[in-house]
């Protein structure tokens, strides 16, 4: 049936999965989350399946013979037994895999995604696996909430319909049917025609929610030969995804997209914000709770997302999306759905222009949003449009200076400036800090104004695409007394490790460094320094730390052959000494005749 192997078979759970029937399977994750590590015996199990069927009238907790479910977990190998010690009749059991840990799910998808470029290409595999990942986790949290509330004396058309808000539109009221997972694999159509039909409906009724780039699935999907679909189908439905936290499938969720960007080349990389950089941006920002957190380049949606995780209550932050691909903002959208983000709006746009921005914060009834964290393709050409509109964009700060078209740079710079009521974030090429014309004169607006409270410049091979070194430069509405009229400059070129030959990342002692300093705002010999504006105005308003912070070279002294130096100049000087003697000598004795 399956047709395909993985390599290491026998200790993956996902193969021992394969064993089972599907009544089992489903039985076996609710004795794994009721149990997890504690042993367990068969009348304890039977307890358990009785009382909560008692509880909740689920008939999921139904089983007539709980016997038989352990001889089929332990015939799969999914648990292990041994004797009771104080009664050699009975035994005792635990499960071999107890914990719900999303790195588990990780040599199925690593598996499915090279099964899948064999027939599709790299960027297409990616798309599918991400979405049928989403689909599965979605769907099993829709029938988990139904299951949950299906016997409180309520409808059953109004729980469909409370399940569509609280978790997903997966419920089609208008032709009453079911567009989840489960109803698409028991179907008797066609698999590719259904579960292609399923993706276009749910992008319809899920445009609000930033979803309408599904239907750039549906001719992935007809690609595919219907077998290999259904291999896929068949491996994921090995898993209910409804019982894994959503931290936990959305770190996972991140952690693919991280790896599978190195397959996608300079684009790809661009699409996203590195993992060490997203920590870091996270905790340099430190969100306060009942803040509205705004990326208007918004990419994978990833360093939003974990910005926002970082913060003490995710649910209580708004975070607001742009992009100009359709395709990133439901990817940003999947994103923050599989990772429990319930409060975002991600919307298509060029923000550049300045309106999409505004169209968006006006949605709430707001001008400027609390923090803006961005992460913008570098020296990226700005579009016609944006050029049209030249020095009436609404968010220029310095109206007599327009950098040039073909690095929007220090667009980026100002428009997060400009709506952000806080703290705003920029990543930039270390050019930006440098380049001269336009761009110094904004860079001089910027620091009269008083804003730029710390530029970090950051080591080589941090990012994907690229080994230039990236810079963080962090805008402060708040700036504290401390740096009124001055820079705080960081120059970070050790603590890292090696990822591979072209990529690092940096330890966490370096972040919490970087941070510690930030926070304090220490200065630390080679590492930070706060520089003066009278400083930076004579440097051209140049604002790259490595011109202000660097080490000093301190070689070591060898006392051995400074001694042995003294010892020849002495010996020298007093050979000269005697020398100079004999011929002053001479010279008063021609003198005397």
């Amino acid at each position: 049936m399956w047709g395909i192997t993985m390599k290491n078979d026998k200790a993956s759970e996902f193969s021992l999965l394969k064993k089972l029937p599907p009544w089992a399977r489903r039985k076996y994750f609710l004795v794994k989350l009721e149990f997890g590590a504690r042993q367990f015996t068969i009348k304890d199990l039977e307890n358990f399946f009785e009382e909560r069927f008692k509880q909740t009238g689920n008939e999921e907790f139904l089983i007539k013979n709980v016997g038989e479910l352990v001889a089929v977990l332990s015939r799969a190998g999914l648990i292990k037994e041994r004797s009771d010690p104080y009664d050699s009749r009975r035994k005792i059991y635990q499960l071999v895999f107890p914990e719900f840990k999303a790195e588990n799910l990780n040599d199925v998808l690593f598996f499915l995604f090279d099964h899948l470029r064999v027939s599709l290409n790299v960027h297409d595999s990616e798309k599918l696996l991400l979405t049928m990942l989403f689909y599965k986790t979605m769907s099993d949290r829709w029938h988990a909430f139904i299951n949950e509330h299906k016997n409180s004396g309520i409808h059953e058309h109004e729980i469909y319909l409370s399940a569509n808000e609280q978790v997903l539109r997966l419920y089609d009221p208008e032709n009453k049917e079911l567009l989840t997972w489960k109803s698409v694999v028991s179907s008797k159509q066609n698999i590719n025609e259904t579960l292609a039909h399923a993706f276009e409906r749910i992008a319809e009724l899920n445009l609000d929610r930033g979803l309408g780039g599904l239907t750039h699935i549906v001719n992935i999907i007809y690609q595919l030969d219907p077998q290999k679909l259904t291999q896929i189908i068949e491996i994921l439905d090995l898993y209910d995804l409804s019982f894994y936290h959503p931290k936990e499938i959305g770190r996972f969720y991140r952690d693919f997209l991280d790896t599978t960007a190195s397959f996608g080349g300079k684009y790809q990389g661009e699409f996203l914000t590195s993992r060490s950089l997203r920590t870091l941006l996270s905790r340099l920002l430190h969100i306060k709770n009942n803040s509205v957190v705004l990326d208007p380049a918004i990419g994978t949606g990833s360093l939003l997302i974990e910005i926002a995780l970082h913060s003490s209550s995710p649910g209580r932050l708004l975070l607001l999306g742009v992009d100009t691909k359709n395709w990133a903002v439901t990817l940003a959208a999947m994103n923050a759905l599989v990772s429990g983000i319930p409060n975002y709006t991600f919307k298509i746009g060029d923000s550049l222009l300045g309106t999409p921005v505004e169209d968006l914060l006006e949605k709430f009834g707001l001008t400027k949003a609390d923090y803006v964290v961005v992460d913008p393709p570098w020296n990226l050409v700005v579009s016609g449009e944006v050029a049209a509109v030249g020095k009436n964009l609404p968010y220029l700060l310095d109206r007599d200076n327009l950098p040039s078209w073909r690095s929007a740079d220090w667009l980026w710079v100002q428009l997060a400036a400009f709506y952000s009521k806080i703290k705003a974030a920029v990543v930039l090429h270390p050019g930006a800090l440098s380049r001269s014309g336009a761009e110094k004169e904004i860079r001089k607006t910027l620091l009269s104004m008083d804003i730029i409270e710390a530029v970090i410049q950051l080591p080589q091979k941090l990012l994907q695409w690229t080994s230039i070194s990236p810079i963080i430069l962090v805008i402060n509405k708040e700036k504290p007394k401390v740096l009124h009229r001055k820079v705080l400059m960081i120059n970070v070129t050790e603590g890292i490790e090696e990822i591979s030959r072209r990529l690092i990342q940096l330890k966490q002692e370096t972040i919490d460094q970087i941070v510690s300093t930030y926070t304090s705002y220490k200065e630390i010999e080679g590492f930070s320094r706060i520089v003066s504006l009278e400083e930076l105005a004579e440097n051209d308003y140049n604002l790259s730390p490595q011109l202000y912070v660097f080490k000093r070279e301190s070689s070591k002294i060898d006392t051995r052959k400074l001694l042995s130096a003294l010892k020849e100049l002495l010996e020298e000087d007093e050979k000269l000494s005697k020398e100079a003697i004999v011929l002053a000598e001479k010279i008063l004795e021609a003198e005397n005749r």
